[in-house]
C-alpha cells in the first residue's frame, strides 16, 4: 500500500473520530444525564380521635407546620366562632358574628367536603384524625388540605342512604362528636347514639358535659360546675336544647358509624363511670342511683 493511501485512510479514521466526538459532546449536552434528586424529606403527623381544631392548631405548630395557632385558625376558622360570608348572610346581622378571614373563605369555597357543613363556624371536626405522612416543608395549607380530604373520605363517601332521613349530614358529624368525647368503648357509641339522637326529637337538652368543656376550653376534669353549665354559649347543651352548631372534635370513624346506625334500645339516660364503662337508665331516678358509679 502506498504513503498517499495510508495517510488518507489515517485521514479519514481521524476525521471520522472527530466527528463521532463532537456528535457524543452535542448528544450530552442536548441530552444531559439524569441525576436522581435527594429525597424529599418528611414526616409523620398523627391526629388523635377526639382532638378539637385546639389541640390540632397547637400541635401544628409544635411540629413547626405553623408559628401560632392564629395562623392556623387564619384557614380553618377559630373554635366557638362564628362568621358572617356569603353562604351565612343570615349570621350579618347578628352581634356574634366576625368577618371571615379570607384563606379560611377560600378554602371553605374550594373544598367538597363541606357539602354538610353549617354555615359560619369554623372547620371543626371536618380534620380527621389518622397518621399522616407530609412533606417537612409542606404549606401549612397543604397540611389542611390532606386533613381534610381524609374526612371527605372517612366521613362523607358511602353516606349516601342517610340522605332519605332528612337530617343534614354535618348534624351526623357533630353528633359524632359528641359520642366521640361522651364514650370510651366502642359498644357503647351505638348505644349513646340512639339516646341521643331521641333527645334530639324530643327537643330536649342534651346535657352533655363534653360540650361545655369545648365552649369553655377546659381540659383534664371530666365534670362541670354549675357555674360552668350557665356559661352563655350555643355550644352549651345544658342552656340550648338539640344539638351545638357544629362538631365539639374530630371524631373517630367509629363514632361517625354510631351516629348514623344508632341501637335502639329504651334508656334515656347514661353516666361514665371512672373506670369508663356505661351505666344505662330508664328514670332520672335510676340515673341518680348511678352516680354512685362517678367516685
Amino acid at each position: 500500500m502506498s504513503n498517499d493511501k495510508l495517510y488518507k485512510i489515517i485521514g479519514l479514521i481521524a476525521l471520522f473520530c472527530v466527528l463521532m466526538g463532537t456528535c457524543f459532546f452535542y448528544y450530552r449536552y442536548l441530552h444531559p444525564k439524569y441525576i436522581t434528586p435527594p429525597p424529599r424529606p418528611e414526616i409523620t403527623l398523627t391526629i388523635i380521635p377526639g382532638w378539637n381544631l385546639r389541640q390540632i392548631a397547637e400541635y401544628l405548630v409544635s411540629k413547626g407546620f405553623a408559628t401560632s395557632t392564629k395562623n392556623v385558625y387564619e384557614l380553618t376558622g377559630e373554635p366557638v366562632t362564628f362568621y358572617y360570608i356569603d353562604c351565612s348572610k343570615d349570621l350579618r346581622t347578628s352581634p356574634l358574628a366576625k368577618p371571615c378571614p379570607s384563606d379560611f373563605y377560600s378554602m371553605y369555597e374550594s373544598h367538597s367536603g363541606f357539602a354538610g357543613k353549617n354555615a359560619g363556624i369554623s372547620l371543626e371536626g371536618f380534620l380527621a384524625p389518622e397518621t399522616y405522612r407530609v412533606f417537612a416543608d409542606a404549606k401549612l395549607s397543604d397540611v389542611i388540605n390532606k386533613f381534610l380530604d381524609q374526612g371527605y373520605k372517612d366521613y362523607w363517601v358511602g353516606t349516601s342512604t342517610i340522605l332519605s332521613t332528612g337530617i343534614p349530614l354535618g348534624d351526623f358529624l357533630t353528633m359524632a362528636s359528641i359520642i366521640e368525647k361522651e364514650t370510651k368503648f366502642d359498644e357503647d357509641r351505638p348505644i349513646v347514639s340512639d339516646i341521643l339522637w331521641r333527645r334530639v326529637k324530643k327537643g330536649w337538652a342534651l346535657q352533655v358535659d363534653s360540650s361545655v368543656h369545648y365552649a369553655i376550653d377546659k381540659t383534664g376534669n371530666v365534670f362541670t360546675t354549675n357555674k360552668e353549665r350557665q356559661f352563655d354559649s350555643l355550644w352549651n347543651t345544658y342552656k340550648y336544647p338539640g344539638l351545638p352548631p357544629g362538631p365539639i372534635c374530630s371524631p373517630s370513624v367509629e363514632s361517625m358509624q354510631a351516629s348514623i346506625n344508632p341501637k335502639e334500645n329504651d334508656y334515656w339516660y347514661f353516666l361514665s363511670g371512672k373506670d369508663g364503662h356505661m351505666h344505662y337508665a330508664k328514670t332520672l331516678e335510676e340515673h341518680n342511683k348511678n352516680k354512685k358509679y362517678l367516685y
